[in-house]
């Protein structure tokens, strides 16, 4: 019997997720222009842009004790929430201290929604479409975050930062009435269950390798921008925009190979891609180059992320799913955060170039740790 996942509640939720996720891709590219704008050293501007990331890793470290307490509908609207006062306030804020701490705040209301939501979703799918369902889940963040870059260097640019955080404003209030629309889950995620604990060491292999993705976004999306800017290249936007496309392409193929055959062919191809298109950025000269690195990028961030994701749903219960979940984000985060600010501190040391051959370098390690970690995935193809 075919089952369908396509409920309101699911709609809703990739709808929430999706427009939260544009206003973080939105935030990607301008951050750092901003921080530059304001004076703020590559240093600097890496803590900057790595704060939500720690702010984020320590919520989720809660998320037993609020799933415990609360409703994921309600979690859900006061992360919104806190990120609606993030967007009022980077505007009205000019010095580092104060905009760091409102990035934390920003970080509270990250790791909340980026947990509640993921689970919300993973909730409404049935275990033998939890590949194609979360697929389809990342498409939505993935289709906004084709539009966000375009949307948001072209706001800044014609109009300056503070219309640029108003349309930020308006998209948050959008997903907030998306969530307001959703009705209680009538699956089994309704029931009772244990207490999770924060951690659980059969989901380490998942964490590991998104971990050190995470450094290596962090490098591209932080720092890509500042350096297309110095090597006169004018088709930043383009780059995130290729990205994503790309990226909402091999979604629905990666669901549906992961589903039948497992992570360890897709983990192994998307790495190369990876690198390839890290090192392409360090010695980019030309518009089209750019171009090429974000097609690659893209396709290996559409890839990677949404197949350790499904990875790790697939070895859940009900019982651990948000511990889980609180791990993986945690691990994305950490090493998002974590490489936001030290690679602003090999900027700093070695400049733009070497500090993304160092990336690559990163990226070629990672091939051996894809190979080396998914050898014996439990059981993926069973479903």
């Amino acid at each position: 019997m075919q089952t369908s996942y396509w409920s309101r509640n699911f709609i809703l939720i990739l709808i929430g997720n999706a427009l939260l996720f544009m206003v973080y891709n939105m935030q990607v590219p301008v951050l750092p222009l901003y921080g530059k704008h304001l004076g703020m050293s590559p240093a600097q501007i890496g803590i900057f842009v790595g704060a939500i990331m720690f702010a984020a890793l320590i919520t989720r470290l809660f998320v037993p004790w609020f799933s415990d307490r609360f409703s994921k509908k309600g979690l859900l609207v006061v992360g919104i929430l806190l990120y609606l006062l993030a967007a009022v306030g980077y505007p009205l804020l000019g010095s580092f201290g104060l905009l760091v701490l409102l990035r934390l705040f920003n970080g509270l209301g990250h790791g909340i929604t980026t947990t509640y939501f993921a689970t919300s979703a993973a909730a409404e799918l049935p275990n033998e479409k939890i590949g194609e369902g979360m697929g389809y889940f990342g498409i939505g963040t993935m289709v906004t975050a084709s539009l966000a870059p375009l949307l948001a260097l072209d706001l800044v640019h014609r109009h300056g930062f503070a219309v640029f955080f108003l349309a930020c404003i308006g998209i948050l209030f959008a997903a907030m009435l998306a969530i307001f629309g959703t009705s209680k889950p009538t699956q089994s995620a309704v029931e009772t269950v244990e207490a999770a604990p924060i951690f659980d060491r059969q989901f380490l292999p998942q964490c590991s390798l998104v971990f050190v993705l995470g450094v290596l976004m962090s490098g591209v999306m932080t720092f890509t921008p500042i350096y297309a800017e110095i090597r006169h290249l004018s088709v930043i936007s383009g780059f995130f925009f290729v990205a994503a496309i790309a990226g909402v392409v091999i979604r629905p193929i990666v669901g549906r190979t992961f589903d039948h055959r497992g992570p360890r062919a897709i983990l192994l191809l998307n790495t190369v891609f990876l690198t390839a298109g890290v090192l392409m950025i360090a010695f980019v000269d030309r518009n089209w180059l750019l171009l090429v690195a974000g097609v690659l990028y893209g396709v290996a961030d559409g890839a990677i992320y949404p197949t350790l994701q499904a990875w790790i749903f697939k070895e859940t219960t009900l019982a651990n799913r948000d511990t889980a979940t609180g791990m993986f984000l945690n691990s994305y985060d950490l090493g998002m955060g974590l490489g936001a600010v030290v690679l602003g501190w090999v900027v700093e040391a070695v400049g733009y170039q070497r500090m993304f051959l160092v990336l690559t370098a990163v990226a070629a390690v990672y091939i051996a740790l894809a190979l080396l970690l998914s050898r014996h995935p439990r059981e993926l193809g069973a479903a």
